[in-house]
């Protein structure tokens, strides 16, 4: 009974428990104004905050988009987490999407999970959020 036991601890230790697919979450914020922003990214996971930066934002320019990304916001986000995203413009909230990380790699294990953030797309001035369609 004890050496059953012993094999079952060991094997845990050495990798053969089954364990949920973990990666990273990121986000890529788009200005399609010609507004200058303050632009804080907020990321709740588990009713927790695991990212909170503010960024200055530029005015777009009027052929491109200004672009920022992170691709790793927040690391060792484990497969089915549900996760909040939140944008503020300037200190007001403009926009927050409530999803599920589940874009996963089987090969390799790791999930690059990503919210698309567009500010002002198709010239309303409005907030766009989306989750990264698998």
């Amino acid at each position: 009974m004890l050496r059953l036991g012993g094999l079952a601890g060991l094997a845990g230790l050495s990798g053969c428990a089954s364990l949920p697919f973990v990666g990273t979450l990121g986000f890529r914020l788009r200005n399609y104004t010609t507004d200058a922003y303050d632009a804080r990214v907020q990321i709740r996971l588990y009713g927790q905050t695991a990212f909170d930066r503010t960024y200055r934002l530029p005015a777009a320019d009027p052929a491109d988009p200004h672009v920022l990304t992170e691709t790793d916001a927040v690391s060792n986000v484990p497969s089915g987490a549900t996760y909040t995203c939140s944008l503020f413009l300037d200190g007001v909230k403009a926009r927050s999407i409530e999803t599920t990380a589940d874009c996963t790699d089987r090969e390799s294990q790791q999930m690059d999970e990503e919210v698309d953030i567009d500010i002002g797309f198709g010239g309303d001035g409005g907030v766009e959020m989306a989750d990264t369609e698998c």
